[in-house]
């Protein structure tokens, strides 16, 4: 599970890119996408939420790729590791829906949860490596 976990991190990563462009593409044209962007986009409403996004899911999957990595070549998958990259999945991307949206309480709960998940999948890592 933690190998779907990571697959799905990089598919969910280029969704959070595509989606940022895409509404570029919508909101300022073709013309400003083909530019070297001297201006950049607004930190408000969409295209601000869009890159604070992205930018948070790419460190996200920074945190937990490593963990899930080193618990998959030592052989410590459990129930639980896989439970917690099901779980860390599905949070990211609820975190990932919420932000485009602007449900700021629920993106926070979502990102809490993920970060919880990351933590036992390191912990899960550790405890494989020194057993």
């Amino acid at each position: 599970m933690e190998l779907i976990a990571i697959l799905g991190m990089g598919l969910l990563t280029f969704v959070a890119a595509a989606g940022q462009h895409l509404y570029t593409v919508h909101s300022k044209g073709v013309g400003f996408v083909m530019t070297d962007r001297a201006q950049p986009l607004g930190a408000d409403g969409f295209a601000g939420r869009s890159a604070r996004a992205l930018r948070n899911t790419v460190e996200s999957v920074a945190m937990y790729v490593p963990a899930a990595v080193v618990l998959t070549f030592a052989a410590g998958q459990t129930a639980v590791t896989a439970t917690a990259a099901l779980i860390y999945l599905c949070a990211r991307g609820g975190f990932l829906l919420a932000y485009w949206a602007g449900i700021n309480k629920l993106r926070s709960v979502f990102w809490g949860v993920g970060m919880a998940m990351i933590i036992v999948t390191y912990v899960a890592s550790i405890r494989a490596l020194i057993a």
